[in-house]
Order: structure tokens, then C-alpha cells, then sequence
């Protein structure tokens, strides 16, 4: 049966909007750097890391923050400061080589910071270097990637390999009116991308492709708090549905099979994967209104979205808009009179035809490149980059993964 509309429910996921960082403090963390001040280096880089956060005289006590399902430890160890994070313990009942051997091969690599370390039966996320040598530019990117990897591979290590991981209690699973419509919109996505592969296949387009793709990955991310193994596995079909320089029917191939396969999530399956987290570093993006114009305004969409529209592809157009919507959504944290902006123009265009809808998302667009000042500030390389959506933050969230 053809689609005829796409809904755009309320999201379940919690917004993220974090205090905003002091880029004076990084400054000042530098300076007393190279003024022979190591310790107070530190202080700074962390301060400016977590603004939310009183940080204590690491002296005196250890620093602990949450990142998701991970819990990240900042501690001196002598004369050495130490970052670490547990997310594992191995077991004689684990599946242990296969364990082992995805710890070798995908969270270690040359040139990296940190590196897993086994520890007894623990395997840990582990950087250690002397005080006097951690530079705070060094410092800043060692939390912000650790907590990435640590947050991205705590949790769905138990039931990929069936290894025990650390049960930190930072994960809040949804409450008995949030999990029904969170169940209900992962079904209702999925069975809307279903159909839009059969026309994305019709109209033999990569144009298409790119933005479905991007659609299936970002909505899912902006609506819902997913873990475990149904991310994982959400996230590795990604890796091959959004690589535009991968053959196109293999994306298609790809995509059509994620389907198949999110759709055969048992309601069990997703009451485990929903929970809601809380993310000391903010992994997504800061929003404006600049960058919010350039996203859904830019000149080179409106020009293509207008060519659509002259043509009479509407489905094109509304998913062109839509998808452009729900990337901002996903991907940035907004002030909330920016974000309220965004998603009225969601609201407006849930589940009317395609014609009305590409209408409404058109003028809304327009409206938002008039208030918010055109596109200078985004180009369209950055908005390219990375399509899934589940990545790229200041350094911190360059995965395809959700935070």
C-alpha cells in the first residue's frame, strides 16, 4: 500500500540542553599550563568540560561522572592523573575469545590515547600519563572521546557476547505511559520507512536514498532513547546505508534489511533497550539560529526542494524538508525558543498529504532562512558529513551511534 504521509510524533527521548561551556576557562587552563601550574591546568579543563559540575581538588577526591549507561572515574594516582572507565568483566560463561577479540580490533587502535586494558576478569577503557605532561588541549580530548567509547560500548556488550557489564544505575527505564508510544512510534517509523524503500526503488534516486537513509537513522535517534543490542545493530546497518561512497544498491540492500530486521523487535527486546540517560558532556551539537537557518534554509535545498515542488514531487520535497528538520532536531541542542521553532514546523506537517505538508515545511523553511539570518554559518560539507546523524560534537560524539 503507497504512503501517503509522514508523522512526526512529540519524542520521548528527554532534550538535552546543558549549561553552555566557558571557552575562557579552556583559555585559562592553558595558560596556567605554560606557566608551570599542571594541577591547576587540570582543574580548568575539567571545569570548562563539565560545566554543570562543582569540580573538587582532584587531590582530595576523585572525579566520577556519568555518560550514559558508563561511569567515567578522574583520579590521581601519585604523580600520574588517571582517567578510566569499566565496562566489562569477563567470566569463565562468557562467549571470551569473541569478547577479546572485539576489544582488540575495534576499541584499540594506533595512536589512540586511551586503550583497553585487562584487569583481573575487568576490562577497562584506560588513560594514564604523568600530571606534569597532560597538556589541557590533551586532557579535553581524552574525557570527551573515553566517555564516548565507554557510553557507545558498555551496555550491549552483555547481551552481544553475553559478558557481565557494570550495573552503574544510571539508566532510568521509561515510565508505563512513555513505553507503550515509544513502541508505537519505533513501529510506525519503521513501517514508514518500509514503504518509502519501495519508492525510493521506484524513482531510482540516490538523492532519495541519502535523505531516506538519513530520515531512518536521525527520526529514530531524535524520537527515542534506544540502548543495548538493538542500537548496535541499528548502528553497524548505518555504517553501510549512509556511505555515500558505497555502491548504491548495496545502501539500498542494506537499508531494506535494517528494516526487516527493526521491525522484528519484540516488544520485550524494546522495553530493554529504552531507557532514558543522562550525559555529563553534552553529545550533540550546540545549536543557533544561524546554524538552524543553514540546516533547513540553505540555498543550494531551497533550490533543489523548489525544483522538486515545480515538478510536482511532492513526496521528494516533504521528505527533502522533513528529514532536514528532524537532522537539526537530532543532532543539535537548541535554546528552547529555537527548538520550539524547529518542531512546530513538525507539527504542522504531521500526517497531512503530501502536497499540503511539502507546502507547510516550504513556507515554514522560508520563514526560518528570513528570521534567522541565512546560512553563512553552516556549509554544506559540514551538513554532509555525517548523515546518520549519531555523530560528531566538538571532537567528542564522531560515531554512529546514538549518545
Amino acid at each position: 500500500m503507497p504512503i501517503h504521509a509522514l508523522n512526526f510524533p512529540v519524542p520521548i527521548r528527554r532534550t538535552t540542553r546543558p549549561a553552555p561551556r566557558d571557552h575562557a576557562r579552556r583559555d585559562r587552563a592553558i595558560e596556567l599550563f605554560d606557566a608551570g601550574d599542571a594541577e591547576g591546568g587540570i582543574q580548568e579543563s575539567l571545569a570548562y568540560l563539565l560545566p554543570d559540575r562543582s569540580i573538587a581538588d582532584l587531590r582530595t577526591a576523585p572525579l566520577r561522572f556519568a555518560q550514559g549507561a558508563a561511569a567515567i572515574d578522574v583520579a590521581r594516582d601519585g604523580s600520574e592523573l588517571l582517567i578510566t572507565a569499566t565496562i566489562a568483566s569477563i567470566n569463565d560463561s562468557a562467549a571470551t575469545t569473541a569478547a577479546l577479540r572485539f576489544f582488540l580490533s575495534r576499541l584499540s587502535s594506533t595512536g589512540q590515547l586511551f586503550q583497553p586494558r585487562l584487569q583481573g576478569n575487568e576490562v577497562t577503557l584506560c588513560y594514564r600519563d604523568d600530571i606534569a605532561q597532560m597538556h589541557p588541549t590533551k586532557l579535553i580530548e581524552v574525557v570527551q572521546r573515553l566517555a564516548q567509547e565507554a557510553s557507545r560500548h558498555d551496555r550491549w556488550l552483555s547481551e552481544r557476547f553475553g559478558i557481565a557489564v557494570p550495573d552503574n544505575g544510571l539508566l532510568t527505564p521509561l515510565s508505563a505511559d512513555e513505553l507503550p508510544r515509544a513502541i508505537d512510534a519505533w513501529r510506525t517509523h519503521w513501517a514508514e520507512i518500509d514503504e518509502l524503500v519501495m519508492e525510493s526503488r521506484r524513482r531510482r534516486s540516490l538523492r532519495v536514498l541519502d535523505t531516506l537513509g538519513s530520515l531512518a537513522i536521525n527520526r529514530t535517534r531524535y524520537l527515542l532513547p534506544v540502548h543495548g543490542d538493538v542500537r548496535a545493530r541499528l548502528i553497524e546497518f548505518a555504517d553501510t546505508f549512509t556511505d555515500r561512497d558505497e555502491d548504491g544498491e548495496a545502501r539500498d540492500a542494506a537499508l531494506a534489511k535494517c528494516v526487516k530486521q527493526m521491525l522484528r523487535v519484540s516488544d520485550d527486546e524494546l522495553q530493554a533497550a529504552f531507557a532514558h540517560a543522562d550525559y555529563a558532556i553534552n553529545p550533540l551539537r550546540d545549536g543557533s539560529d544561524g546554524v538552524g537557518a543553514s540546516l533547513v534554509a540553505h540555498p543550494q535545498r531551497t533550490q533543489h526542494v523548489a525544483d522538486l515542488r515545480n515538478a510536482g514531487q511532492l513526496l521528494e520535497a516533504t521528505l527533502e524538508l522533513g528529514a532536514s528538520y528532524v537532522y537539526a532536531l537530532a543532532q543539535y541542542s537548541w535554546p528552547e525558543p529555537l527548538e520550539k521553532r524547529l518542531r512546530e514546523a513538525l507539527d504542522l506537517a504531521s500526517g497531512k498529504p503530501w502536497r499540503e505538508a511539502s507546502q507547510l515545511l516550504w513556507n515554514h523553511a522560508q520563514q526560518l532562512g528570513r528570521d534567522w539570518g541565512g546560512s553563512a554559518n553552516v556549509s554544506s560539507a559540514e551538513q554532509s558529513e555525517d548523515s546518520t546523524g549519531y555523530g560528531n560534537n566538538d571532537g567528542m560524539d564522531n560515531e554512529r551511534g546514538m549518545p
